[in-house]
């Protein structure tokens, strides 16, 4: 991989951590790429123009600032098609530019022209024949990495793409960045290939709401209907943005049913399970569970070890195992974070030659995950945040001294470092020179305090705040 597909791979998993939804990340970024670098400007391609307007409009001050992070200092960043970088204009030839671009936004303030968007390409991707490449070919069953948090729902999904109707409805449920997306594209991806004619329709639940509304307003509820109640397959996203909406309800609860009385097997996502989807129609939710619920957990220390290594792999990066498990042990949120940590660390080895070393680990995930530091660091931090509020030095604190003012001090640091930490007991003790039975005396008194002491509690949650901050 040369400098410029360096530079591009970190910028992009930047920007994609900064993205709502992957999907947005894919409609608008995929095959963006960085065509051209000086000393005074970078260049961008994209395959469209359409994609350059709203590039430029929307995301250029974005993409300009990570940019300036990821090289270290700025540059003029200026976006243009494929075919006219191939091709430049002379400057002679060039003619002013009729539109004012608009201000820039935060990427997570999408309109509804975004989610529009968004639901066409997607809708292209799904009908577009075999050997053309779309956004959803990045998600296969292939290069999904199996482990006990999430096996059940990736054999359940292999097994109604395979074999519609085996499992239906499908209700898949779990936090965000665990793969519940690859999953719903999975099938897609696997249908189109072997389900030939197949007819797939995939939406959001906000998407859904906001087309039955417009079907409503323009008197074209009998489309509306047909659109989703003659389809092979349904997949909705996100179905836990039914609560409250009546209205909606009603209609999904008429698709539903219309779809599972034919046959036609029904997929959704959700961030919970349906018990806890509320306020939900009880004829809703009872059709939710009649089939199979399928729960994607946060990933094992097993499945970090297995995905940074076949990560690693894959891109040629070599890793001590020392310090893959120090990578496993530190990022534990979820699997879109250990890809993005992973990447980062290529493109910068990859730019510098530089050995992957612990250090530079920690450099990587305190720029993805400012809130993710090392356990030793951590403890310094605390120590250091009580030290300051209570005037007591941390030498102090780990000393054999029992004056109050002292002894204050070390009961609110172990309290603090068992909340912030996963140590045990006895390694908490050890960092005092005390047993484990002084670490539980500790935190029952702090505990206890927050119960009986005014402001205690408020003084603790300072404190809290300080060590996250």
């Amino acid at each position: 991989m040369d400098e410029l597909s360096s530079i591009s791979e970190i910028l992009l998993n930047s920007i994609q951590d900064k993205m709502s939804t992957p999907s947005i990340f894919n409609l608008w970024f995929n095959e963006f790429r960085l065509a051209s670098l000086t000393d005074d400007q970078a260049v961008f391609t994209t395959p469209s123009s359409i994609k350059k307007n709203i590039l430029s409009t929307k995301y250029q001050k974005l993409i300009g600032e990570i940019l300036e992070e990821t090289i270290g200092f700025p540059l003029e960043v200026s976006i243009v098609t494929e075919e006219e970088f191939k091709s430049p204009v002379k400057k002679s030839e060039e003619k002013p530019d009729a539109t004012i671009p608009a201000p820039y936004f935060e990427p997570k303030e999408k309109k509804k022209d975004d989610d529009e968007d968004e639901e066409k390409l997607i809708t292209e991707s799904i009908s577009s024949p075999n050997g053309k490449r779309t956004i959803l070919d990045d998600y296969t069953f292939e290069n999904f990495v199996e482990g006990s948090s999430n096996k059940l729902a990736k054999a359940a999904c292999y097994a109604v793409a395979n074999d519609p109707n085996t499992y239906n409805p499908l209700f898949i449920y779990g936090n965000s960045g665990l793969g519940k997306t690859h999953l719903l594209y999975a099938v897609i991806n696997y249908m189109k290939k072997h389900h030939e004619g197949i007819k797939i329709v995939y939406k959001k639940c906000e998407s859904f709401l906001d087309e039955l509304i417009k079907a409503i307003r323009d008197g074209s509820t009998t489309e509306f209907k047909e659109k989703y109640r003659s389809c092979d397959v349904l997949l909705i996203d996100d179905i836990q943005f039914l609560a409250g909406k009546e209205m909606t309800q009603e209609e999904f609860f008429h698709t539903f049913s219309a779809l599972y009385e034919a046959e036609k097997q029904i997929i959704l996502t959700s961030d919970r399970p349906p018990m806890q989807i509320k306020p939900l129609e009880e004829r809703l939710r009872t059709r939710f569970e009649s089939g199979l619920l399928a729960d994607v957990q946060p990933p094992s220390f097993e499945l970090r070890l297995a995905i940074i290594k076949q990560k690693a792999d894959a891109m040629g990066l070599t890793v001590s195992n020392d310090l893959v498990e120090y990578m496993a042990e530190r990022l534990q949120n979820n699997i879109r974070q250990i890809e993005g940590v992973l990447k980062r660390i290529y493109a910068v080895h990859s730019l510098t030659s530089a050995e992957v070393t612990k250090e530079k680990i920690d450099e990587v995930i305190s720029i993805i995950d400012p809130g993710n530091i090392p356990t030793d660091a951590l403890i310094e931090k605390i120590l250091s945040v009580v030290s300051k509020a209570y005037s007591v030095p941390a030498e102090q604190m780990k000393s054999k001294k029992r004056t109050d003012n002292v002894t204050n001090a070390r009961h609110v640091a172990i309290y603090l470092i068992k909340q912030h930490t996963e140590l045990t007991l006895k390694e908490i003790g050890a960092i005092f020179g005390r047993d484990h039975s002084t670490v539980v005396f500790s935190i029952d008194k702090v505990e206890k305090s927050i119960k009986t002491v005014n402001n205690y509690e408020a003084e603790i949650n300072r404190l809290n705040k300080e060590i996250k901050g």
